[in-house]
């Protein structure tokens, strides 16, 4: 009999993920984790019953939410993300070498604990020196820092979905978005993830009709990773100066997925995604 994991993408569509075992499955103070062995993407990061991550596709998410902005920006030297607790957006940050400091605020410390476990791939960066993690409700710190003075010049945020009760919620609001601008320095960049358009299209449009009030720039582009409902999935920036669609620099080392020309035909958005922003791009002028 074979065993499967279903995660329900709407009320009318399903994923299923073939399961060759559960590995690990616990609830923590926050949320129900699992780690799940998948015979086609390998190991399997599941929070509240929803897939995170996967050992087979994760690449493409995390090159995608670190590498645009951080070579898109001049001098990338501080970098803050919230969540990002399974370890592979800090993977992929610190392969930038003008970073000379990254805080990563992750709310569970169990998921920490799991993905040093069972996701050594994604934890590579751990004890990268640069990195110092807190836990930490991201929001609340971001409060703290208006008091304490530490700016960013980038932020990224890697959470849940903005669904339910989950602690990823308050971090698709107006006031969240308020608190990132104030952390940033000047010239800075923040991005977040904001789904899968065909599913989560009101996420898409909420969070750039706000960030496009807020920020000089506000600029969404795309990737397909398989994992997540529909394939399709997008990211927002807002930008305090630089324009995301154009590089300064090249990756150092080696990419899976990331390249330069990816990185600029990310921008080019079909007219169904366009639609969902309505007006809350906000492009340079040329």
């Amino acid at each position: 009999m074979s065993l499967w994991f279903v995660e329900s993408a709407s009320a009318s569509h399903k994923l299923h993920w073939k399961v060759t075992r559960e590995v690990y499955s616990a609830q923590s103070s926050f949320q129900h984790i699992q780690v799940l062995e998948t015979e086609q993407f390998g190991m399997a990061l599941v929070l509240d019953g929803i897939m995170q991550t996967t050992m087979g596709d994760e690449f493409i998410y995390h090159e995608m939410l670190a590498l645009v902005p951080l070579l898109s920006h001049p001098a990338p030297r501080r970098v803050l993300i919230i969540g990002g607790g399974d370890g592979g957006l800090s993977r992929e940050v610190l392969k930038i070498p003008e970073v000379q400091r990254v805080v990563m605020v992750e709310i569970d410390p169990v998921v920490v604990e799991v993905a040093r476990r069972f996701f050594p791939h994604h934890t590579e960066a751990f004890n990268d020196p640069r990195l110092h993690i807190v836990f930490e409700d991201g929001a609340h710190f971001l409060k703290s820092q208006a008091t304490l003075q530490e700016k960013f010049d980038v932020i990224l945020v890697d959470s849940t979905d903005p669904e339910g009760d989950g602690p990823g919620q308050f971090l698709y609001t107006p006031e969240f978005h308020a608190d990132v601008k104030l952390a940033l320095n000047e010239g800075g960049i923040y991005v977040q993830h904001t789904g899968a358009p065909f599913y989560n299209p009101e996420v898409l449009g909420m969070v750039t009709e706000d960030v496009g009030k807020k920020f000089p720039l506000c600029q969404t582009y795309w990737a397909t990773v398989p994992t997540y409902p529909g394939g399709i999935f997008t990211f927002t920036a807002g930008s305090l100066a630089p324009d995301l669609t154009k590089p300064l620099r090249q990756l150092p080392g080696e990419s899976r997925w990331y390249t330069p020309e990816i990185h600029r035909l990310a921008f080019s958005l079909p007219p169904y995604i366009q639609k969902l922003i309505g007006t809350g791009m906000k492009m340079p002028s040329h």
